[in-house]
């Protein structure tokens, strides 16, 4: 029980470092009206991903949470990333982005950028999303593992 508070906070975290990758890469440039924030919406996806990544699988020793005992962290980390996939999910299709991301298409139509701003949402939810997958499966295979030893 004593656990809970520190699995609740890295949890947070992951939750919220996506987010903020987004803000940065997808809204701001929204809000701001630019026309052409491919650098912006590509650095966001490509850290936004890396950041993500490395943090759920190298923050287990740091935290003291290593070992057969980060099945519920890393199980804590897939809820907060699919709580965090939904969210931008949510946000692709709101009143502020999806204009802007259409009229950035419309604009850049005949090219490589009608493609790019029309496909760059689903790569960062996509990224996102393998995250989730890989951070469940490594929490089922712990979990299997700890069942084992425990019964052995």
């Amino acid at each position: 029980m004593k656990k809970v508070l520190p699995y609740l906070c890295i949890s947070v975290l992951i939750f919220l470092l996506p987010l903020l990758f987004l803000y940065i890469g997808f809204i701001s440039p929204a809000k701001a009206g630019n026309s052409s924030p491919f650098i912006r919406m590509t650095v966001c996806t490509a850290l936004g991903f890396m950041l993500t990544a490395l943090i759920t699988r190298y923050i287990h020793p740091y935290t003291g949470l290593a070992g057969l005992d980060s099945a519920k962290l890393n199980l804590g980390f897939t809820i907060a990333i699919l709580l965090a996939v939904f969210v931008e999910f949510v946000t692709f299709g709101n009143s502020t982005v999806a204009p802007h991301m259409e009229g950035l298409v419309q604009k850049n139509k005949d090219g490589a950028g009608e493609y790019f701003y029309g496909y760059i949402k689903y790569v960062y939810m996509i990224g996102q999303a393998l995250i989730a997958v890989r951070t469940f499966v490594h929490s089922a295979l712990l979990g299997a593992l700890k069942a084992i030893m425990k019964h052995s």
